[in-house]
């Protein structure tokens, strides 16, 4: 991929493209697009793309499947166009369905996924430490419930605030705050105190 250009979900669309929609709100275009407004829809993945992404790597440690449930995600978003309720909440919305889909990819699976790098040739003992690192990190994540997966990856993989994470998993904020202190509990245990 060339250098400043970002990934394309969609075939055919360049992400740096300027379609003249990107002031408008996520709900706007939702409802573009359920009007038949093909931009609309294109410029919506292109504004949440990355952070899908990140989401899914992060809950799921394996960047090539997040790429399927960031695109199956959307996919969906698409075809549920017509029951979309412009409420101002487009990310929650978003976020529920990637993690709905890093949860179906995981069940159909019926084992964890392990996160599987090959390490490069590189004899740079700080890249093949940090590597190392991410892969512990990914492992001890991988053995989260989704329920506590799901806290921290919003957290710290999509950067919401505990309101905006209750509102993506729709519990209470005390809800948030409790999972995500017993997910770092459990990882600490996990990685054997280094985190």
């Amino acid at each position: 991929m060339e250098p400043g250009k970002r990934l394309s979900l969609v075939p055919g669309v360049s992400a740096t493209e300027p379609s003249g929609l990107e002031s408008r709100t996520d709900d706007e275009l939702m409802l573009l697009a359920r009007g038949g407004i093909d931009d609309a829809f294109r410029t919506l993945i292109q504004r949440h793309q990355r952070r899908a992404l990140r989401i899914a790597s992060r809950y799921l440690g394996d960047d090539v499947l997040a790429a399927d449930v960031a695109q199956n995600a959307f996919v969906e978003i698409f075809r549920a166009l017509g029951r979309y309720q412009a409420r101002g909440r487009f990310e929650p919305y978003l976020y529920r369905v990637i993690l709905n889909q890093c949860h179906m990819l995981r069940r159909a699976a019926r084992t964890e996924l392990s996160v599987v790098r090959e390490l490069s040739a590189s004899t740079d003992e700080a890249a093949v430490l940090l590597r190392e690192r991410d892969r512990d990190l990914q492992a001890a994540l991988s053995r989260l419930s989704p329920k506590l997966r799901s806290v921290v990856v919003l957290r710290y993989g999509a950067d919401q605030s505990y309101g905006e994470i209750a509102e993506t998993l729709q519990i209470p904020s005390g809800t948030v705050k409790r999972r995500l202190f017993d997910a770092m509990d459990k990882l600490r245990m996990l990685l054997g105190g280094a985190t």
